[in-house]
């Protein structure tokens, strides 16, 4: 099953990595996130239909706590 990368992003805060991979396979498309703290690596995988859902969530928690 071979995936392709549609898009790609590091992100780097606190002695952590972090991999967000919009990716594509013979399923469907998918959100990979990836955590690195390099000595263990954790993945999730939200697929496509679960993006917005996942997205409105994560903009609710930033306008409610955060100052921006």
């Amino acid at each position: 099953m071979d995936e392709e990368t549609l898009f790609s992003r590091k992100i780097i805060t606190r002695n952590k990595a972090f991999f967000l991979d919009f990716k594509q396979n013979n399923n469907g498309k998918f959100l990979k996130v990836t955590e690195n703290n390099g000595s263990k690596r954790s993945f999730v995988f939200i697929p496509e239909e679960g993006l917005k859902e996942f997205s409105e969530s994560i903009s609710e928690i930033i306008s409610d706590h955060f100052q921006v």
